[in-house]
């Protein structure tokens, strides 16, 4: 009897070996990986990193984040495992999900290209992300899709915001532009940055991740896209200071306006810092996500009625909001 029972235990180690490393990359998905990823320099710095993709036309092009350009005018050069340099400018760009989509000189086919998965994996997914993190050769680090929900995090760039998922366990300085792929070598984001964690620490242990979705859309398209911007930056009203909560009116809820770039389309609908979004078109805000999602589902120049409370204010009024694009907002002076 305890010749058999060490027999099973025996068998049940051997056939549980296989899923201790189901989550693994396989050699050969590592080594297309490393090949189709490259490092971005722009004006002789390291910038950070991307990968070959190839569009529907049969063309090579490369996905990296759009903020590693500090203007859109700016070409870089596309740096290969194997230390081939390529020649690339800036040919489209969607700052609403900071992705910016490279041109480059013949010659880069023989390197492959990464296919796109379909769609965001689930929570707790294995994901892992491929850049040049701390001035390092590319790195492929492991980590997990922490909410597989769209959220939307303020954006330098545009002055305005991007929409992504979150990661978490990847976060060192120099990934941005990097992919995420999981266990097939498909690529589920792109790495855009990272959430800064308590008391000046340089990170939460968060991620955020441009969705493949989007990537697809800017390669089949190949064009700049237009997304809705408001020229504000927007916090939910429990996250402020509670000075200012104890002026407002008891159970007062929205979205608190700090800071509001001027000239853009919250400072000309009259608004001003530290007032509070509390209504869109007639439906209560709570959450940002739940105000981008709707600015987000008509096209830049779209009108929206805000009822807002009025910083030291006891009474709400309403203004109308007209949106503008933020790749409008890139190159002209604007940006940060």
């Amino acid at each position: 009897m305890i010749r058999t029972f060490f027999y099973i235990m025996a068998c049940l180690a051997l056939n549980a070996t296989p899923t201790l490393k189901s989550a693994e990359l396989s050699e050969a998905t590592i080594k297309k990986l490393r090949k189709a990823t490259v490092e971005i320099h722009i004006k002789g710095q390291l910038r950070g990193g991307g990968a070959f993709l190839r569009a529907s036309n049969g063309k090579t092009y490369v996905i990296t984040a759009a903020h590693l350009f500090h203007d859109p005018q700016d070409s870089c050069k596309v740096i290969t495992e194997d230390e081939q340099i390529f020649s690339g400018s800036l040919i489209a760009y969607d700052l609403g999900h900071d992705l910016a989509l490279i041109e480059v000189t013949p010659g880069v086919a023989s390197f492959g290209s990464l296919p796109l998965a379909k769609t965001i994996p689930a929570d707790t997914t294995p994901i892992y992300n491929l850049g040049p993190a701390l001035h390092r050769r590319t790195l492929l680090l492991s980590g997990s899709v922490a909410d597989s929900r769209i959220s939307y995090t303020d954006f330098t760039s545009s002055k305005g915001s991007i929409a992504h998922f979150f990661a978490a366990g990847i976060n060192p300085a120099l990934t941005s532009g990097g992919i995420w792929v999981n266990q097939a070598g498909a690529i589920v984001g792109l790495q855009h940055g990272r959430l800064i964690g308590d008391k000046g620490a340089p990170s939460s242990g968060i991620s955020m991740v441009s969705p493949p979705n989007a990537i697809k859309a800017l390669l089949h398209n190949r064009k700049t896209t237009k997304t809705p911007g408001i020229g504000a930056y927007l916090w939910e009203v429990w996250t402020a200071d509670h000075s200012l909560l104890r002026e407002l009116p008891e159970g007062t809820e929205g979205l608190i306006l700090n800071p509001v770039f001027k000239g853009r389309p919250i400072d000309q609908a009259g608004l001003k810092a530290l007032d509070i979004i509390v209504a869109v078109d007639g439906k209560s805000i709570r959450r940002r996500h739940e105000f981008f999602n709707l600015i987000r589902s008509k096209p830049p120049g779209s009108s929206f009625k805000l009822k807002v409370l009025p910083n030291g204010a006891k009474t709400e009024r309403i203004v109308e909001l007209v949106t503008d694009a933020l790749e409008d907002q890139w190159g002209t002076g604007n940006q940060n």
